[in-house]
């Protein structure tokens, strides 16, 4: 073997880890680097409280001294509470197109993962499904992905089967186009009727009273998702790091807040696409990267809805049509042609429903593995 795999140990390894996108992807016209000023502070574990509950540990693959691949793996305590698992998730995988490397770093994945006594290695996770990147687009690859979902090169998939990886589920995501129609006439009938009676009110967040909203939105997530796949509970300290960053992306009328009875009983959460704004950027806002960006959000005309949920006891009324339904008028309203609803589970048959219903397509499928680690 020509080339070694060896654990990131320096500010110098973690710049070359951050940097493998750039030689796997250098003249994609469809990816977009994340900022690189976060992916650091995200993986900064003295400031993400998300390490107080998890170990992890980095990897880069190296050929005299050249970057090749890198690979990241995670053992989350509150997830495997959640779920009574044993499961360690993989994540940040990316490598040239060559299968002994992308070998060599599931190995050495695997191996860290063993050690750590999970039954279950699961992925791609950066580095849980209450991160962005979850998966692997098998479907869809015609176009940029939204702010928040992960492209990769067609042969990743084939390199996790050819390790033994099984499915374990499919994310889809569906994409609502504006064709200059407006939302179909019965629904809006529907919605509308719904939404001037007494017995739902659908309202934006309040920013004004942002820190009180946050906690509302922290409680209806873990009430709203504690039955879901994949659901990993969010503690306060987590939620106001990641309401921090949502904070700087959020406009208050993508973020609803559904009402009954004065009480909250579930919300929505939208951002407008910003990798189309970030897309020229390659990843830094300095020292032109920012007026770069600056200048492409003006133009920004898509839209992603990446959270919703309604509470148990009020689910099958209408409410999550109606949320939908308010943050569809709340884009077109803006100049927003196209929005799209990520990830839904492929088995959530209430949700895909109603997308259908509303007239998206089912156009992106992400998978996430399993590869059973044997004693």
């Amino acid at each position: 073997m020509s080339f070694s795999v060896a654990p990131v140990r320096n500010k110098a390894d973690l710049e070359d880890f951050l940097q493998i996108p750039y030689s796997i992807y250098a003249d994609d016209p469809h990816y977009v680097f994340p900022l690189l000023s976060e992916q650091r502070e995200f993986l900064d574990k003295s400031a993400n409280p998300f390490y107080r509950h998890a170990e992890t540990e980095l990897w880069l693959a190296r050929e005299n001294g050249r970057p090749l691949g890198r690979i990241a793996a995670c053992v989350d305590k509150y997830h495997n509470e959640a779920h009574e698992e044993n499961t360690g998730f993989f994540g940040f995988f990316e490598t040239a197109a060559r299968p002994e490397v992308a070998k060599a770093l599931l190995e050495t994945a695997e191996a860290w993962l063993r050690d750590q006594g999970v039954d279950t290695m699961r992925g791609p996770c950066c580095f849980t499904t209450n991160h962005d990147f979850v998966g692997v687009l098998i479907e869809g690859k015609q176009e940029s992905p939204v702010v928040g979902m992960p492209y990769n090169p067609d042969y990743y998939a084939d390199y996790l089967e050819d390790y033994g990886f099984q499915k374990c589920k499919d994310l889809w995501a569906w994409k609502y186009t504006d064709s200059g129609t407006g939302i179909p006439g019965k629904i809006k009938v529907a919605m509308e009727s719904l939404l001037q009676s007494d017995v739902l009110k659908v309202r934006p967040f309040d920013m004004n009273r942002f820190d009180e909203e946050a906690s509302t939105v922290r409680s209806l997530y873990n009430q709203c998702w504690g039955q879901n796949w994949g659901f990993i509970p969010m503690d306060d300290t987590e939620f106001a790091f990641a309401a921090k960053n949502m904070k700087k992306m959020v406009d208050a009328e993508y973020l609803l807040i559904a009402e009954a009875q004065g009480q909250p009983i579930g919300f929505c959460l939208s951002i407008p696409d910003f990798n189309q704004a970030l897309k020229p950027c390659r990843g830094r806002l300095f020292p032109t990267g920012f007026l770069k960006f600056l200048w492409h959000k003006r133009k920004i005309n898509g839209l992603r809805t990446l959270l919703l949920g309604v509470l148990p006891e009020y689910r099958r009324r209408g409410v999550d049509g109606a949320m939908v339904y308010k943050t569809f008028q709340a884009g077109l309203a803006r100049g927003i042609s196209w929005a799209e609803c990520s990830w839904v589970l492929e088995d959530n048959k209430a949700m895909n429903l109603i997308l259908r219903r509303l007239g998206a397509e089912q156009y992106k499928t992400y998978r996430v593995y399993d590869l059973f680690l044997s004693s």
